[in-house]
């Protein structure tokens, strides 16, 4: 295993010529609009020697033997276009196989639009484009084929847990020992976090991708928040300690988290007050098969 042991051709199984010997990943990053514009995508217009040439697409290319699909990804995108690998989220994958020969698109979301430039050869213009611009390019085949797909995934995706609800599904003694059963939940999320979803509940809208990476919120109250200073940080998991009601608490994160909520309750009431916030809302059995 080297640095660039993935550099070089291979022919799928339908015939098609393409650059990676062990597939290839590319990163399609999105920035918030403000004051309700569109959300702008991060493109590269590529070089007049490249494959493809003169047309727009997400920054990557060849996937090293060594290297995840998202790491390939963010090492591409920060060779091509000084993407810092810290200013964005990845929150779903499309799979887009040939047979024998896959690229894998990292859908990622970032807070606000960051600085780029271009520092590869391969693509002497980045920009970022507001997502109903993008059609009016002439885009790569490849991209030009999953696009319609991405734009409907560009929003990520937040689990807001009902810690006290879930616990309460599982007849395991939980209540004798309410912090020591938020930590063990806490444990299954982070244990679970990184391997995301093949597929959310219908209720979020949700659909096309082969994989998403949600940000989980596991709201806890009472006795529980004795657990939140002992638990370790982990990517895509955060503890939010209610400091009143929990339902209160969920209720408000169900009107105000980023991108697409999901609330994971079988409280009939806080699944009401999350719907009228405007968040999907599915049980504890969902979550439960997932862990």
């Amino acid at each position: 295993m080297a640095d660039g042991d993935g550099n070089g051709w291979v022919v799928c199984a339908r015939g098609h010529r393409h650059w990676g010997k062990y597939g290839a990943a590319g990163l399609l990053a999105s920035a918030a609009g403000l004051n309700g514009q569109q959300p702008s995508v991060l493109l590269i217009h590529r070089a007049s020697w490249t494959q493809h040439p003169g047309t727009w697409g997400p920054p990557g290319g060849a996937r090293d033997s060594h290297e995840t699909a998202a790491g390939a990804a963010l090492r591409e995108a920060a060779e091509e276009c000084a993407v810092p690998p810290a200013a964005v989220r990845i929150h779903g994958l499309l799979d887009d196989d040939h047979g024998g020969w896959s690229y894998q698109t990292l859908v990622a979301s970032a807070a606000s639009a960051f600085p780029v430039f271009p520092v590869s050869r391969e693509a002497p213009e980045v920009a970022w484009v507001p997502a109903d611009r993008v059609e009016s390019l002439d885009l790569h085949p490849g991209f030009a084929e999953t696009w319609p797909v991405i734009r409907t995934a560009l929003d990520p995706v937040t689990v807001i847990v009902d810690g006290a609800n879930v616990m309460g599904s599982r007849a395991d003694g939980w209540w004798r020992d309410r912090a020591g059963a938020a930590a063990r939940l806490y444990g299954e999320l982070a244990a679970f976090a990184g391997r995301g979803v093949s597929a959310l509940p219908a209720e979020v809208g949700a659909a096309g991708l082969d994989r998403w990476f949600p940000e989980y919120l596991l709201v806890v109250e009472g006795q529980a928040k004795a657990a939140v200073p002992a638990l370790r940080e982990v990517e895509g998991v955060r503890v939010v300690a209610a400091p009143g009601s929990g339902d209160d608490t969920i209720a408000g994160l169900a009107a105000t988290a980023g991108g697409r909520r999901l609330v994971v309750t079988a409280d009939r009431e806080l699944r009401r007050r999350s719907a009228e916030a405007g968040a999907a809302v599915t049980g504890p059995r969902w979550l439960l098969g997932q862990l």
